[in-house]
């Protein structure tokens, strides 16, 4: 690597300095304007504010955050890391099992440019009419200010992306009119907050390029980063480095009134995904456009994932945050990529960026509505760690794969020792099962099924097969914790059993569709498991008990309710409806995010009362950080950003409210809608096996429109309809009212959400 290093930034020295003519730019960039407040600008005039919480941009390859001067580094509050997909390195922790440890990897730092006049460099806190704007359309961070120092006044505006069109491609631009005369400094710098497990650092610079490489430790993965300057042609660089971090100082005498433009563009390598990581980066930066091209770019391929949305009208707050969650997850995950999503996206390093249930159950059925091929990286990446999967079986003395509860480069478990869930949270490999059903049902990839959902599918079957311990009143799963991780170790956990069996079942259709014959054990396994029946609990009827012994008390976090969405497991609605009122009622009051999601995907499901209504904003309230409406995992804290929480609160809209449930032969549809939403509720987008649905939920009436694709066939409430390209149709919209429930409970209201932790006021007779 030492050699190819000096070949390539030997090739770079050679390189004259790229001299390019200024874009056109405001004349006074501190007094652009964001876009307007149509639910697709985020903005603060607080530095502070945009400091406790910054603004994440990703393109699915690699993401990073930006603090809230704009551009570069800081440790703290949150640092202001950049993650690439796949790349893991050793940590100090020991796992079960003995296997090699692994926790995500921040690159270096990449985006710092600042301005610098008399000796002093541009800070946001010392700015006036400072603005940073987070424009979701486009998928571009803007800082303005107006900077005055020693008298002078300076107007400047940063523009950062991680470019969506060019997957290795990231742009930092500073735009700068000064109201004096004289000389001013820029400074570039690459390298600034790189993983302290980095190996082999290596700076190298020049006056038009810089690089860093560098190799993970334990896992030994070469990464690499090259920015390439673009400049005014009266500039002189000077370049300059140290052991960690490459520097270009620019300098330039302005004149009052010009506008001046300094941008670095910088490309990002692994060895994960190129041969030559070095090469591959040097030749991202050294093909791209100008930064202005650049951001033109990365606007059109954000409006190309933008031409499915969710709008919902007469609801601001609540639409800058389904858009805002929504980008969130986009940034995240990319077609093309086969790596999963953590619960912090690549935005950064909680968790150490391990890959959870949090994938298949929260975040990917949020893509799979509308960017099927972008949450296609989700169930891939099982495929592409199923050797790690069977060792994990194998070492615990079992068939089949057993996926890892906490996975990373290569699906061993790297849960760290401390924590009991590496041992018991064993649904996870029931979780990875469905998302790749829902993918065939959702696609219709019949080639995906069979060269890589079939073996996921086969592994985890071959797991709960051999898992399973068969007794005289029939087979049973001990020692496990479901997704209550408030209660372990546990016997014949509800959720695991249930889905256990519902994964052999999955598992031996599939195996039919393929034309395979299943293994007998399937079947007597599945029809054998014990899921405990309905019995009365808490003053209600049905109500599943959450494990063997289960006495009442608090859980973690939905549970026994996700047996009725996602799984859609098989019981009476009474069942449906019973374990909802009772399992809210004892969820814990400061638990993840994502458990009111899935209480109002239910709810609206049953359709009893308007308790949906108040689920869907106790999922994201209490959540919710401003300025950039990125969620926290809990309500006093916790990870951040928490895609999971997103994620789910996204399915709430996508599936909640229209109803939509994969099936197969052709979606179903069963749309309600509180009165809350009395502006209604349009899901643009939605795709089903090469079409392209659009879904308009209204007060009375649901219309469906086939935008692109052959005609089909979807199943509803009202029975089977055939919809074709300009032939919409026309489903009733179910409503609360109508139910026969309390009309003072389901009036409109203003009021945001009921207490943390109790149920809604409707939810419980």
């Amino acid at each position: 690597m030492v050699a190819n290093l000096r070949r390539v930034m030997l090739r770079l020295a050679a390189a004259a300095l790229v001299l390019l003519p200024l874009a056109p730019v405001h004349d006074d960039p501190a007094r652009a304007q964001p876009s307007p407040p149509d639910g697709w600008s985020l903005s603060t005039t607080d530095p502070h504010a945009a400091s406790a919480a910054p603004a994440y941009l990703g393109n699915g390859y690699v993401g990073t955050r930006i603090p809230s001067d704009g551009t570069g580094y800081v440790a703290a509050p949150v640092p202001t890391e950049t993650h690439v997909a796949g790349v893991y390195g050793a940590v100090p922790d020991q796992v079960h099992g003995g296997s090699q440890p692994q926790g995500s990897v921040s690159l270096p730092g990449w985006t710092r440019l600042d301005i610098v006049v008399g000796g002093r460099a541009y800070a946001a806190v010392d700015a006036e009419r400072y603005r940073q704007t987070l424009d979701l359309r486009r998928g571009v961070l803007t800082t303005t200010a107006r900077w005055r120092v020693s008298g002078r006044i300076t107007d400047l505006a940063y523009d950062v992306v991680v470019d969506r069109a060019r997957m290795r491609v990231g742009v930092a631009r500073l735009r700068f009119t000064p109201h004096w005369s004289g000389p001013v400094e820029v400074r570039d710098v690459l390298g600034e907050g790189a993983d302290p497990t980095l190996r082999e650092l290596r700076p190298a610079v020049n006056r038009t390029d810089a690089a860093i490489t560098a190799r993970t430790a334990g896992t030994g993965i070469t990464v690499a980063t090259v920015a390439r300057l673009r400049v005014p042609a009266q500039a002189w660089v000077v370049p300059g480095l140290d052991e960690a971090t490459v520097t270009r100082s620019v300098t330039l005498r302005v004149r009052s009134g010009e506008t001046y433009e300094v941008a670095k563009v910088v490309g990002f390598a692994t060895s994960l995904d190129a041969t030559d990581p070095l090469d591959a980066a040097v030749r991202a930066a050294s093909d791209a456009p100008s930064a202005a091209d650049l951001i033109a770019e990365n606007a059109v391929a954000w409006g190309r994932l933008w031409a499915a949305d969710i709008e919902l009208p007469g609801q601001p707050v609540l639409q800058r945050r389904v858009r805002a969650a929504m980008f969130s997850l986009l940034a995240s995950v990319r077609a093309g990529v086969r790596w999963s999503v953590s619960p912090v996206g690549l935005s950064a390093g909680g968790y150490h960026n391990h890959v959870f249930w949090d994938a298949e159950t929260w975040i990917y059925p949020a893509l799979l509505a509308q960017h099927p091929d972008e949450a296609t990286g989700v169930v891939d990446y099982r495929h592409r760690t199923l050797d790690g999967a069977r060792r994990n079986a194998r070492r615990t003395g079992y068939d089949g794969a057993r996926f890892a509860w906490e996975s990373a480069l290569t699906g061993d478990e790297v849960t760290p020792a401390w924590a009991e869930t590496g041992e018991l949270e064993q649904h996870i490999t029931a979780d990875v099962a469905l998302a790749q059903w829902q993918h065939y049902l959702a696609t219709g990839d019949g080639h995906r099924l069979r060269a890589r959902g079939w073996p996921v599918l086969r592994g985890a079957a071959d797991f709960w097969a051999s898992r399973a311990q068969r007794r005289p009143d029939g087979w049973h799963i001990t020692r496990v914790q479901g997704p209550d991780e408030e209660n372990w170790p546990v016997d014949d956990s509800t959720y695991t059993n249930a889905t256990a069996a519902m994964t052999l079942r999955i598992a031996s259709r599939t195996a039919a569709i393929l034309g395979v014959r299943p293994p007998a054990r399937w079947s007597e396994v599945a029809a054998g498991l014990v899921v405990h029946r309905p019995r009365p609990l808490g003053g209600l009827r049905s109500v599943r008990p959450e494990f063997h012994g289960y006495a009442g008390q608090q859980i973690k976090q939905a549970d026994v309710v996700l047996l009725t969405y996602p799984w859609e497991y098989p019981q009476p609605a009474p069942v449906d409806r019973d374990n909802l009122r009772y399992y809210a009622a004892r969820s814990n009051p400061d638990g993840p995010a994502m458990t009111d999601s899935v209480h109002s995907v239910v709810a609206a499901e049953l359709g009893d009362d308007c308790s949906a209504w108040t689920y869907t904003l106790r999922s994201v309230d209490p959540f919710v950080r401003a300025p950039f409406e990125q969620f926290t995992e809990a309500r006093h804290g916790g990870v951040f950003t928490f895609l999971t929480g997103q994620g789910g609160f996204l399915q709430g809209f996508l599936y909640g409210y229209p109803g939509l449930r994969w099936r197969e032969g052709g979606p179903h549809l069963d749309p309600m809608l509180p009165p809350q939403l009395r502006g209604g509720l349009r899901v643009t987008g939605v795709r089903w096996q090469g079409r392209v649905l659009d879904i308009d939920v209204r007060p009375g009436t649901t219309t469906v429109t086939l935008r692109a694709g052959a005609a089909m066939t979807v199943s509803t409430a009202q029975g089977r309809r055939t919809l074709a390209v300009g032939a919409p149709i026309a489903l009733a919209t179910r409503t609360p009212e109508g139910n026969g429930t309390d009309a003072a409970w389901c009036r409109p209201t203003t009021a945001t959400s009921a207490a943390p932790g109790g149920p809604p006021a409707a939810a419980v007779d």
